[in-house]
């Protein structure tokens, strides 16, 4: 007894999740291919969705012959949506009547889905149809492209390796806008952030100066900002390698910050310079005494690197702002302190100041 033939329009519909190839194992090798010029037909991943057996079956064998090989069938729209939020596609062929969810929905369920996951998928709708209206509504309902079922034959190929082009460029682009997304959100930390000692740089400190000035302006308290100064940098880097520099810089860094209070802020807003931006109750707090043991602990302190011990020569300021002060912007409080420091350079000594503006 003769076997049957191959019923190719019911085997369409045997799972969703079903690779294409192993649906249809029989594709000659012959069979002609349309290329692409960067990627291969058969890694561009296409969900069918027609609940037309016949015309699931063109397509079925156009795709066959071109080369495409992960491609889904359902005849379910609904069970499409679920396909998709597992499996992403990169084009999606729709039948645009069909019971349960016309193609118009679909595409505009696709774009929702397409916008949480981050990508584009190409939505080609099948119709009967020569409606123009109808068809410049379903652009706008994201609709990519239509196909006249009566053309299958000769122009699907064609369309779908545009399709799929259009769909690789579309997603190259969204990846470079990711990473460069990435790049600016980077570079933002990295303006912000000294990368020595991962301590806020100059910006972060005069953002943080701004910050603590407006909240004492509105609660009390007064503003306090202390800078530690190496008066003696430039002569280390020229006696020691870059290595044993930035060994020097992370010790001192982690000694600042055993010296100050949890809450106190302490910063890095340049080279040879660390900076504690910090909250008190009164003005009266911000003294010499305060910060003594700042000035002692560092003040020809040595520290460890990998060429050895190195000493620091330190200056030490203090300058305060509060409600009889007037309350200044960021550049200017810092510029007062950092004209104490260089009188504490002179000196030897820790240099406190009131703010005060400038005249003229």
């Amino acid at each position: 007894m003769r076997e049957a033939p191959h019923d190719l329009s019911s085997s369409v519909y045997a799972s969703i999740d079903m690779p294409f190839g192993l649906l249809y194992h029989q594709a000659s090798s012959r069979a002609p291919r349309y290329g692409l010029s960067y990627m291969s037909t058969n890694d561009i991943p296409i969900l069918v969705v027609d609940d037309a057996k016949f015309s699931s079956a063109i397509i079925a064998k156009a795709l066959r012959n071109g080369g495409f090989g992960n491609v889904r069938f359902t005849n379910n729209p609904l069970q499409a949506l679920r396909s998709l939020e597992k499996r992403p596609a990169s084009i999606v062929i729709a039948d645009w009547l069909m019971p349960s969810l016309d193609g118009t929905e679909l595409a505009r369920r696709i774009r929702k889905l397409d916008e949480s996951q981050d990508r584009y998928t190409y939505i080609m709708l099948l119709t009967a149809r020569d409606d123009f209206s109808a068809m410049q509504s379903a652009f706008d309902d994201g609709v990519d492209d239509f196909m006249n079922k009566a053309n299958l034959r000769g122009q699907l190929l064609p369309r779908i390796i545009a399709a799929a082009r259009i769909t690789a460029r579309h997603n190259e682009l969204m990846q470079a806008n990711r990473t460069l997304g990435r790049k600016i959100r980077d570079l933002q930390t990295t303006d912000l952030v000294d990368s020595v000692t991962g301590l806020g740089n100059m910006r972060f400190t005069l953002e943080q100066l701004d910050a603590l000035v407006r909240d004492v302006d509105a609660r009390g308290g007064a503003a306090c900002l202390l800078l530690v100064g190496i008066n003696n940098l430039d002569v280390i880097s020229e006696q020691y390698d870059e290595v044993a520099v930035n060994e020097l810089i992370s010790g001192i860094a982690a000694k600042v910050r055993q010296l100050v209070r949890p809450l106190d802020l302490v910063t890095r807003p340049e080279p040879n310079l660390f900076a504690v931006v910090m909250r008190q109750d009164s003005i009266d707090n911000c003294t010499s005494t305060s910060f003594r043991r700042i000035f002692d602990n560092l003040y020809m302190h040595s520290f460890r690197t990998s060429e050895g011990f190195i000493p620091i020569v330190v200056g030490v300021s203090i300058c305060a702002v509060d409600s009889s002060t007037g309350f200044p912007a960021g550049k200017l409080y810092f510029s007062a302190a950092y004209d104490a420091l260089r009188q504490s350079f002179d000196t030897g000594l820790i240099t406190v100041e009131q703010y005060a503006p400038k005249l003229g």
